[in-house]
């Protein structure tokens, strides 16, 4: 059985763009300079000599510097304005040196402030949204994005890191409502957003959901984690998953190499060896103790690589025979056995052949499993850069239910 890779639930990476997001929403936060002498509020000089030093650190981006002097900048503020005005200074300092604390004190404090223009709040809650998840406070960054969605209405952005916030903290019912109102309107999503519904589709054991999830993430970013994720559930279906749609799987990961067990192996050599494709278990268990997955002297793979090797040769000076034999006949399942031997020592162009030949009307009607003959078919095709005739073998496969799940990892990949 494979790994069970990505049941972990969503982690913190990719949660954020970054810190450069935060710094980003804080400047927004950072439109203005106090003077001494103006009409409308104004500032202490004592503020002022603080704070303009301050505003020139700030400016050749010294944070640390920036956010010692705003710092005496505020304690000396004595105004509700003043105040306002050197918070401005600390909270842009302590965000661009990722002081996630003191810019979290200072944000906070920034929106208690009365009179803070309803703009410099929204802006101050926003960036505190992204920065709270850097402190471990994924609580504070629901209830500060909920607060400040009741204000702008909520965009399909901020459900959508609402969705990611819920994610980190497992809870999927909060998590996929708000990420289906990210999704509205068709929008497609993200890897990571893929990755939350696989992880609650599992935890409410809802497998159809979760191979639906897996397949379109496999289709979209084929990677390793998605495809084991997939023979994961396709290894422990009850009822058992049809041997021949299996190996049909296996064959998938295989040919990307993507199978990393070694019973994934020789499970699929077991599988070759039952349906004549001796050539291709032989390759593939090879590749096995090669890349060192199979272990030297590993009692069953190597018995069936023995086994795999006799066979091999043996069909290989008996395969023209075998083909002459079935062009004479009119048993489409002996076309499709030699088409399988074809497909399994590389001949694709002689392997479809022979599989279009047995499937003709005047003999598909002997064959005993039309679907897995379109599979092979399928991946012929698609070894021969005919990805256009293999979608049509991989669509005619799936109309077999044993067969229609794979079939559709196949079809997805043309």
């Amino acid at each position: 059985m494979s790994i069970l890779a990505g049941n972990n639930g969503p982690s913190l990476r990719g949660l954020l763009a970054g810190a450069s997001l935060a710094l980003g929403l804080v400047l927004a936060t950072f439109a203005f300079a106090p003077v001494a002498l103006a009409e409308g509020p104004t500032v202490s000089q004592a503020v002022i000599d603080k704070y303009n030093p301050a505003k020139d650190a700030y400016g050749k981006h010294d944070y640390a510097q920036a956010l010692k002097l705003g710092k005496e900048a505020l304690a000396a503020a004595k105004t509700p304005y003043e105040k306002q005005v050197c918070l401005t200074i600390v909270w842009g300092a302590a965000a661009g040196a990722q002081n996630w604390p003191e810019a979290i004190e200072s944000g906070e404090a920034l929106i208690a402030l009365d009179g803070v223009p309803p703009a410099t709040r929204l802006a101050t809650q926003k960036a505190l949204a992204t920065i709270y998840p850097r402190a471990n406070k994924i609580d504070k960054a629901i209830a500060i994005t909920k607060e400040y969605m009741k204000v702008t209405g909520g965009t399909p952005a901020d459900w959508a890191l609402l969705s990611n916030f819920y994610s980190a903290q497992k809870d999927c019912a909060n998590g996929m409502s708000a990420l289906d109102k990210a999704l509205a309107g068709g929008k497609v999503a993200a890897e990571d957003q893929l990755k939350a519904q696989s992880f609650c589709a599992n935890k409410d054991k809802n497998t159809a959901k979760r191979v639906a999830v897996n397949e379109e993430l496999l289709k979209r970013f084929p990677k390793k984690e998605y495809f084991n994720q997939l023979l994961n559930i396709y290894e422990t279906a009850d009822p058992k998953t049809d041997p021949m749609a299996l190996q049909q799987l296996l064959r998938f990961g295989f040919e990307r190499d993507f199978l990393d067990q070694d019973t994934d192996f020789t499970k699929l050599a077991d599988y070759d060896l039952d349906v004549g494709t001796t050539s291709e278990a032989q390759k593939v268990l090879e590749k096995g103790f090669a890349k060192k997955i199979i272990k030297a002297g590993d009692k069953k793979p190597t018995s069936l690589l023995e086994q795999a090797k006799t066979r091999a040769a043996d069909d290989k000076k008996t395969i023209d025979q075998l083909d002459a034999e079935a062009r004479a006949g009119k048993n489409g399942e002996s076309d499709v056995k030699v088409g399988y031997r074809y497909f399994s020592v590389g001949d694709y162009a002689k392997a479809v052949e022979a599989l279009q030949r047995g499937m003709q009307p005047d003999r598909a009607a002997r064959i005993k499993r039309p679907d897995d003959a379109n599979m092979v078919l399928g991946i012929a095709l698609m070894k021969l850069k005919k990805n256009t005739d293999a979608a049509k073998a991989f669509t005619a496969a799936k109309a077999d239910p044993r067969m229609a799940g794979v079939a559709k990892i196949w079809l997805n990949a043309t």
